[in-house]
């Protein structure tokens, strides 16, 4: 698509820009009005509603929203060669694919489809499905709730919804894949996942890019990928989430997910940050059940002068619930990390367990990183305990190791894999655990890799104990009992 006014761009968005969108995508009226009321929502919030986290918003500088242009479908409905590997020749696979604005791809294996599992785009869950999604499409994650999430629900145009009914358990992952090739786009996202009592489920995400040079466009023009993930877990449900990202350094990266959990329900998030320019992350776990459980996971491995603004929240809102965030960050050249996240225990939430740990590590002089975990504590009776370090990689063990025939590179690429370990430990999918490690020692040694190879020829990794309970946080560290 080729800039020629501002208004064609993110930094000129009007009601009238939005009508044009609403009638390519044949949208009711009733839409529409959803999305010229998440415009003015957008306009109307700062980049940052938390005073503690104000002096922060530099970190979107490099954002220029006057150089992309909100991505529409083009109607390509074939999948690009670059990423056919990765999804193989099974034809019986439930697959979702995404190339810039358009779900070219969106296939339910027949067996579960029979069983109940919907598992189709967004815009045809809104129109085929609304009585499934209805209770909660913008209600776990409502535009007033974040700027960029305002953004993404007045310009979606692409996502995913995904049902599972009650009582069933799918043990072969669902996998979702998004590949941004053209410079100057925006791609908005809105995903909706619907777990219902007593189901299991595991959802793969993977987003990479292999952007095409477009033409009449300026030099420093820049693509964009915004998703926004609500996710419901019933009671006694299970939901395993898992994320890998690696666009390229010209493609930045906002991304909003929250999840409802009822009462003895679990959800898993697992996220992997190596790639974008900018990455903007909100992540919130309301625990709205008793006895619901949630645990985060996420890794980080920055370069060059990537830029990652990180949120990991835990909202306790029943008794007897147990939430706990690990977050780990290596940094070097010029990257930038900040790490923030908020425990919050409402007055309702007695016998509640929080843990949140951010730690990061620093690899060069010009790299920067920042931990700022809180706590907001409004009942008694409950454990709760928040860390977070910065620090610069250990000379003395760099020296050992180099003493033991290592190179200076391997040296560090070791103490590396062994801060990152226990966060990547408790990662459940072995997939993604080995395209994590895959992809982390291609940048380290210099390999901008976009694409992972085929599943196969990832590296091996032992198998993890079954067990991942969280009992050891809890009783290694507490802050409030």
């Amino acid at each position: 698509m080729t800039l020629t006014s501002p208004s064609q761009t993110l930094a000129g968005l009007s009601p009238d820009s939005l009508k044009q969108l609403s009638n390519r995508l044949s949208e009711s009226e009733s839409q529409l009005k959803l999305r010229i009321s998440a415009l003015d929502s957008y306009y109307n919030q700062p980049l940052e509603k938390s005073v503690l986290y104000k002096k922060y918003t530099d970190m979107l500088t490099g954002l220029k929203l006057d150089t992309i242009s909100p991505g529409l479908p083009s109607g390509n409905v074939s999948v690009p060669k670059e990423i056919q590997h990765l999804i193989g020749d099974d034809d019986n696979q439930t697959v979702a694919v995404q190339v810039d604005s358009e779900m070219v791809r969106v296939d339910a294996h027949g067996q579960l489809e029979r069983e109940g599992l919907v598992f189709t785009d967004i815009k045809t869950a809104l129109k085929e499905h609304h009585d499934l999604l209805a209770d909660h499409f913008g209600k776990i994650l409502r535009p007033e709730d974040d700027k960029f999430a305002a953004l993404n629900a007045a310009l979606y145009t692409s996502g995913i919804f995904l049902f599972v009914p009650k009582g069933l358990k799918v043990n072969i992952p669902i996998r979702s894949l998004t590949l941004v090739k053209t410079l100057g786009i925006g791609a908005f996202a809105r995903n909706l996942i619907v777990a219902e009592e007593n189901s299991k489920i595991t959802f793969l995400q993977e987003a990479y890019s292999n952007i095409n040079e477009g033409h009449d466009l300026p030099q420093n023009a820049q693509s964009l990928l915004s998703e926004v993930t609500e996710a419901y877990v019933g009671e006694e449900a299970e939901l395993n989430f898992a994320s890998i990202q690696n666009l390229e350094d010209n493609v930045h990266y906002l991304v909003n997910r929250r999840s409802s959990s009822q009462k003895d329900s679990r959800i898993n998030w697992t996220v992997g940050h190596i790639g974008g320019g900018i990455t903007r992350s909100r992540m919130d776990s309301a625990l709205d059940g008793p006895g619901a459980n949630a645990e985060d996971v996420e890794v980080v491995f920055g370069g060059g002068a990537q830029m990652f603004d990180i949120v990991t929240d835990l909202t306790h809102q029943a008794p007897s619930t147990t939430g706990s965030v690990l977050a780990r960050g290596v940094l070097r050249d010029k990257s930038r990390l900040v790490f923030k996240g908020m425990i919050r225990i409402e007055k309702g939430a007695k016998n509640s367990r929080s843990y949140l740990a951010e730690h990061a590590m620093i690899l060069s002089k010009n790299a920067r990183a920042d931990a700022i975990p809180g706590l907001e504590i409004e009942t008694n009776e409950v454990k709760a305990t928040h860390s977070g370090s910065v620090a610069q990689i250990d000379e003395e063990q760099v020296f050992y190791l180099t003493s033991r025939a290592l190179s200076d590179s391997e040296a560090k690429k070791l103490i590396i894999v062994g801060f990152l370990h226990p966060a990547v430990q408790r990662i459940p999918s072995r997939t993604v655990r080995a395209g994590i490690q895959y992809l982390i020692e291609e940048k380290w040694v210099g390999r901008r890799v976009q694409l992972p190879p085929k599943m196969e020829l990832l590296p091996e990794l032992e198998e993890e104990p079954e067990d991942r309970t969280t009992t050891d946080l809890f009783e290694r560290h507490y802050k409030y009992r």
